[in-house]
């Protein structure tokens, strides 16, 4: 069975977060890892604002997902990284075309509304996706359109648009000198198609996702992407209003948020869990209220979504949060869940708390072919790269050399010809004695080379010899005829 492999990445304000998953052929997901990196002021309200900061954090995440019994020795190659912040929302698009005889309508024309559609944005934010709104031909609102007929077609889409140096930010960051393939995803599209169900886009409702310090709203109808909006409110305010109102640190508010607060006033033990809850209720009331006047602006009213609002993300884990919604809005609300069929590996991670990194891998797994890992070595190749040791041609250096060697693998018919060659058996060295011969000493002396030291001492002996072999023989011819003459 084929497996390949997705990497992650979420970036947010108050962490960084890390996600490595298998895919099978048949799209069963399960999760191997999960790395995250709590971050101060190097990303604000969901943009990057310290480049250096953060590619640090995320080349740690990325080291320790390597790092994985399950992964190593593998290396990671690409990554999918969610698109989100203050910046990201939706505008209203349209096209439309004529033609002077009714036509079929196919996919190439629909293609070609979407490019006029974006051509005509007004807008100084980037274009990232173009979702089908409406399409009316011959003034018919029309579902299916592709394989309709007719003269006139007008569409409407939902350009989801998002600032240019929110995502200039993502481009720049480094991974340790590695470029690795990187893939954008819309992160309120992708928690959407993860935790709400067909019926719930179909019949309408709201997707809340409340982060650290951010609000998105997403409302689908008619199955449809009808809006997404982005407040730059979160549960961070919570934490600021107890860090100025109570002189605590960033720390301390958070655990006597997380410990003793609530979004609804309740009777509590000791005066000082009354003084947090204080300024909980009425920060959590804030960011109510500026939720439900965003749905208002856009035209629903509590009957206009009757399935509800889906609450998502950290912030929406204050306690009570969900009721107070409720309360103030009218309207049916849950906390969004995972659907069962995402395995984790373990039993002590919680899914629910990680959706964003589960929205991610089933965007890749569902709508994309790439592996984000390279292949591992298996023993059959790791076998075929050791270099075969019987036979080498070594001639080169030293026998006993200290260092690594190149070694030049030679066949059997070089070894038969030439009987010099020394054969490396695993042995040690044997030092082959040959017969002396006689060896002129002008012939022995121009082979060497004049560059080493060694021989200049040899030559200069030989030198001598030679000097000593003249005289002799010339003194000898002198005193041939004079037997008794003393020898020199």
């Amino acid at each position: 069975m084929d497996t390949r492999y997705i990497v992650a990445l979420e970036i947010g304000s108050s962490k960084i977060k890390g996600l490595a998953a298998a895919v099978s052929d048949l799209g069963d997901i399960q999760v191997i890892a999960i790395e995250e990196i709590r971050v101060n002021n190097c990303v604000r309200y969901g943009k990057i604002q310290n480049v250096q900061e953060v590619s640090a954090h995320v080349n740690d995440i990325i080291r320790k997902l390597e790092n994985h019994p399950r992964i190593a020795p593998r290396k990671v190659t690409g990554i999918f990284v969610s698109l989100g912040g203050r910046s990201l929302s939706t505008v209203t698009a349209q096209a439309q075309a004529k033609f002077p005889n009714a036509v079929e309508i196919s996919a190439e024309t629909i293609d070609r509304l979407k490019r006029d559609a974006s051509f005509g944005l007004v807008t100084d934010k980037s274009n990232l996706d173009m979702l089908p709104h409406a399409y009316y031909v011959d003034n018919s609102e029309v579902k299916n359109i592709v394989g309709t007929v007719g003269t006139h077609i007008r569409a409407e889409f939902s350009a989801i648009v998002i600032s240019p140096v929110l995502r200039r930010n993502l481009d720049l960051l480094k991974f340790e000198g590695r470029a690795l393939d990187r893939h954008y995803v819309v992160r309120p599209t992708a928690i959407a198609d993860l935790v709400l169900s067909a019926s719930e886009k179909q019949l309408g409702c709201a997707l809340v996702d409340c982060g650290a310090e951010t609000t998105t709203i997403t409302v689908y109808k008619d199955d449809v992407l009808q809006s997404i909006v982005t407040l730059p409110i979160g549960s961070r305010n919570i934490t600021r209003d107890l860090m100025v109102g109570l002189s605590m640190t960033e720390e301390s508010a958070e655990m006597a948020k997380a410990r003793s607060g609530s979004a609804i006033p309740t009777d509590s033990s000791t005066s000082s869990d009354v003084e947090v809850n204080n300024y909980i209720t009425a920060r959590a009331g804030e960011i109510v209220a500026n939720i439900l006047h965003q749905l208002d602006i856009a035209g629903y009213k509590a009957q206009s979504l009757p399935a509800g609002i889906v609450l998502t993300g950290g912030g929406a884990r204050l306690r009570n949060f969900d009721r107070l919604i409720e309360a103030q809005s009218k309207m049916p609300v849950r906390m969004a869940a995972v659907d069962s069929s995402l395995q984790f590996k373990g039993n002590n991670l919680d899914r629910n708390a990680n959706i964003e990194l589960l929205a991610l891998a089933k965007y890749a797994a569902e709508k994309s072919s790439a592996d984000c890992l390279t292949t591992a070595p298996d023993a059959s190749e790791m076998a075929q790269t050791q270099t075969d040791d019987r036979f080498y041609d070594d001639t080169t250096e030293p026998a006993y050399h200290n260092t690594v060697r190149r070694r030049t693998p030679v066949n059997d018919d070089t070894l038969l010809e030439d009987d010099d060659d020394d054969i490396n058996d695993g042995q040690p060295s044997t030092v082959r004695v040959k017969p002396r011969k006689h060896v002129d000493p002008d012939e022995f002396n121009d082979d060497f080379d004049d560059d080493s030291s060694s021989h200049s001492r040899s030559r200069t002996i030989i030198s001598k010899f030679k000097s000593k072999l003249a005289g002799f023989w010339t003194d000898s011819h002198e005193d041939e005829d004079d037997l008794d003459a003393p020898a020199n």
